[in-house]
């Protein structure tokens, strides 16, 4: 999720965005990991935010917001937990190559669920920590991205999405709160995840050339931040774009 700069000038388009399926995977039943990075996350703040979080990755993936994945194939999900996983040196940026040790590390050291490609491990950094892809970073714009990779031992596909923590400063502030401008990202993330889980490594899933993926075609129109999010189970979620309705939603 990045807010881009001339996002404006889709606006006033007449035609309603469409996306296409190209053939790519989409994670027909899909799983969620949580991994929260750093010491941040054992502190009182911390650990109220991971409570928070850990409710919202188990209740959103699998509750009515999972209905919009319907239209797209694809089936509500399941949480498999979390686990807290170690930033390896202290440093004011994230990289993707980092996300992807991370998860790999967790993995390794059996501290989570094992890959079986349908699952997909979130990472959420600590405060004043940004994240970048290599082309946009958390400081300016970016709320979180997601990914995959093949797992040199099982040769299998590992899918993951990152989360910048959302404070002045760093992520997309969707509101004053940087726990509920995490669980918007996520939610974001996740349905991209699953509709696309290989758009930067292999045959794109579902998708629109001019206007990007399911949660980016409502960011890409303009609405307003304001606009774009509710909650379910009192969890802060993006909505994100129907093509059978033509708008963006929490629920059909």
């Amino acid at each position: 999720m990045t807010i881009p700069q001339n996002a404006s000038q889709f606006a006033a388009a007449s035609t309603s965005p469409l996306l296409r399926y190209y053939g790519g995977r989409i994670l027909e039943e899909p799983k969620f990991v949580s991994l929260y990075a750093g010491d941040f996350w054992s502190t009182g703040q911390g650990a109220s935010q991971r409570e928070k979080l850990d409710r919202c990755s188990a209740s959103v993936p699998s509750g009515d917001h999972a209905t919009v994945w319907q239209e797209y194939g694809v089936s509500p999900g399941e949480f498999k937990g979390s686990a807290r996983v170690p930033l390896h040196r202290p440093y004011p940026v994230v990289t993707e190559r980092d996300i992807r040790t991370m998860v790999a590390s967790a993995i390794k050291q059996s501290a989570v669920a094992i890959p079986d490609g349908e699952t997909v491990y979130t990472v959420f950094l600590p405060p004043k920590v940004a994240l970048t892809d290599g082309y946009a970073d958390s400081r300016n714009g970016m709320g979180g991205y997601h990914g995959s990779y093949r797992d040199e031992k099982t040769g299998r596909k590992v899918y993951y999405a990152a989360i910048a923590y959302a404070d002045k400063g760093n992520g997309v502030q969707f509101t004053t709160r940087p726990v509920d401008n995490m669980s918007i990202a996520a939610s974001h993330e996740w349905t991209e995840a699953v509709t696309d889980p290989d758009v930067n490594a292999g045959k794109l899933g579902w998708y629109s050339k001019r206007f990007g993926e399911v949660g980016d075609i409502p960011i890409t129109l303009g609405y307003p931040l304001s606009e774009l999010w509710g909650r379910i189970d009192g969890c802060a979620v993006q909505k994100e774009w129907s093509n059978a309705l033509g708008e963006p939603v929490l629920t059909e």
